[in-house]
């Protein structure tokens, strides 16, 4: 044990230990107002302690983390990583775990027994969805990951953590044609939005049918993003997303555009139909490049286009119009990669055009279109003999 006396008067205790990991020597040190023969015992006892336990913790992990100081590690580390929106998406999911599991819980006393019973409850009790408990075990998963790669934790409980889902008849209740328009429901909203002298929400909702675009990206567009390309065509440039910061009573500091879209694949260059082309001319009128183009005109808006607030209208003109659909934002999107299917447009082509680079709805969508087009095919084809050809049977 080596003493040394500060300038204040007190003193300094320190010990060094070979640390078993890394084979160098380090330092621990404590205090006290005097050194005497009693004092020297007393801080020998401590000093010896906090070498115990920085070798247990280089073994063992640290041992008495709590779940709720593991998720505040990783969504800080998490916040370098993600874009705002994922992250604040998982920071919403971990805070509601903790709140439910308690703030003084110890990371390594949580069970894969315990995992399961909470997410069978948020399943069968509190009527979760598969796909938002499946989030609630990824992020309880990542924490874990974090704990074990950084030395906090020896084990991850979630490896074993077999989750009872809804059966797969209850999870797909919505038959497909459920996720798309047709031309008819289009027709019926875009009135719905005329008769109630919201142009701007028209055109909102014609520039989602007509591009793909996910409501976050359309609702980021600046004048800046609307292009002319070197072949004559107009292009609209998605380069960002709109987020959205709750809790922020700011105004002006509540909305944002990211700097990039939601994903890799979100990043790119939209060909704009005739009418969309339209919309952006229109809308880009007499507005700088920074300016957004597409903004709500509703008084309490805040000009913008959010998401939530989207689908509350779009809930509110399905049952003025008596369309008996679930109806989103993305409901627009959907249904433009169902016309593109119907086109004949290859699923690849489809997938970039608005920004996917693998999707589950995107596919099914795709594949129930062409099957429905191809006996369509088939049925036409029988006309076609029966119309030019007497067909005899073998």
């Amino acid at each position: 044990m080596f003493i040394r006396k500060l300038d204040s008067g007190k003193f300094v205790f320190r010990d060094s230990f070979k640390n078993p990991v890394t084979n160098k020597y380090q330092e621990v040190s404590c205090t006290f107002g005097k050194n005497n023969r009693e004092v020297r015992k007393q801080a020998q006892l401590l000093l010896d302690e906090k070498i115990r336990k920085k070798i247990q913790n280089l073994y063992a992990g640290e041992v008495n983390i709590t779940f709720a100081e593991l998720t505040k590690k990783y969504l800080d580390m998490a916040k370098k990583q993600l874009s705002y929106a994922t992250w604040y998406r998982k920071e919403c999911t971990l805070n509601k775990i903790v709140d439910s599991w308690g703030e003084n819980i110890l990371a390594r006393k949580i069970t894969a027994q315990f995992i399961n019973r909470y997410l069978d409850r948020l399943i069968y009790e509190e009527d979760y969805a598969n796909e938002t408990v499946a989030s609630y075990k990824s992020c309880i998963d990542v924490c874990y990951k974090l704990g074990i790669r950084y030395g906090y934790l020896r084990e991850n409980p979630v490896s074993s953590v077999q989750v009872a889902y809804k059966s797969a008849a209850k999870k797909r209740k919505e038959e497909i044609e459920n996720k798309y328009l047709n031309p008819e429901e289009v027709d019926k909203i875009l009135k719905d939005c005329e008769e109630r002298g919201r142009q701007d929400l028209k055109d909102f909702f014609a520039w989602l049918y007509l591009t793909g675009m996910r409501c976050s990206e359309a609702a980021a567009l600046q004048r800046k993003n609307i292009i002319k390309g070197s072949d004559g065509e107009y292009y609209a440039r998605v380069e960002g997303s709109l987020v959205t910061r709750r809790n922020v009573k700011d105004k002006s500091k509540r909305h944002f555009k990211s700097n990039s879209a939601k994903t890799y694949a979100g990043n790119r260059d939209v060909l704009l139909s005739p009418a969309a082309v339209e919309i952006a001319k229109r809308h880009c009128k007499g507005k700088k490049q920074t300016a957004y183009i597409l903004k709500n005109e509703w008084p309490t808006s805040d000009g913008w286009f959010i998401p939530s607030k989207i689908n509350s209208v779009l809930n509110s003109i399905a049952k003025r119009q008596n369309i008996h659909k679930t109806l989103g934002s993305h409901i627009f999107r959907h249904t433009h990669v169902s016309i593109l299917a119907d086109m004949g447009v290859p699923l690849y082509v489809i997938q970039h055009r608005v920004g996917h680079g693998n999707s589950r709805i995107t596919r099914e969508i795709y594949l129930h279109v062409t099957k429905k087009a191809k006996r369509n095919l088939s049925k036409k084809l029988m006309q076609l003999d029966k119309n030019n050809f007497e067909v005899r049977e073998n």
